[in-house]
């Protein structure tokens, strides 16, 4: 009988400290709201240089101590490498285009974190557009300056992300 009340007080204090479904969780406050937006402003930004070959423009978007760990490659720590591997396709004469649908963002102070679907299409010079798709998972740090950075960024493919889903620019 100790035994099975040990499980139940287990589970209970597991449940208690569970965190609230994302329709039970309170509405965001203003402040949460406009960190929504700024995020969101990010991602915006991020696409244009990434599609416009400005790579050195977004130094000013990671944290210092940043990591990309994208799908089939090895984690890129810090803000040179992680700028190096996304001016690879630049330095390679490469045209990309990206698309992202936001699924989620959570802000909970200093901390966000978004999940988006994400579309990215890269045509070589002289060769056949290849097409990457997946789900992208962000944390982001707000700093002193009242400024949001990316400071995780995890990637993979994900078969529910398919090519008819993508969002049209």
């Amino acid at each position: 009988m100790k035994s099975i009340c040990k499980i139940l007080i287990g589970i209970g204090a597991m449940l208690a400290l569970s965190p609230l479904p994302a329709e039970s969780q309170p509405p965001m406050t203003a402040t949460q709201a406009d960190d929504v937006k700024h995020i969101i402003q990010w991602a915006d930004d991020w696409k244009s240089h990434i599609e416009a070959g400005k790579i050195e423009q977004m130094r000013a978007m990671y944290e210092p101590d940043a990591i990309l760990m994208a799908h089939r490659a090895l984690p890129q720590k810090g803000v040179d490498a992680i700028l190096g591997f996304l001016g690879r396709n630049k330095s390679q004469g490469n045209q990309v285009t990206i698309d992202f649908a936001n699924e989620e963002i959570i802000v909970e102070g200093k901390r966000a974190y978004l999940t988006a679907k994400y579309w990215m299409t890269i045509t070589p010079k002289n060769s056949d557009s290849i097409d990457v798709k997946g789900r992208s998972f962000l944390v982001f740090k707000k700093g002193l300056d009242g400024k949001w950075r990316l400071w995780r960024d995890i990637d993979n493919f994900a078969p529910d992300v398919t090519a008819d889903g993508r969002p049209a620019s």
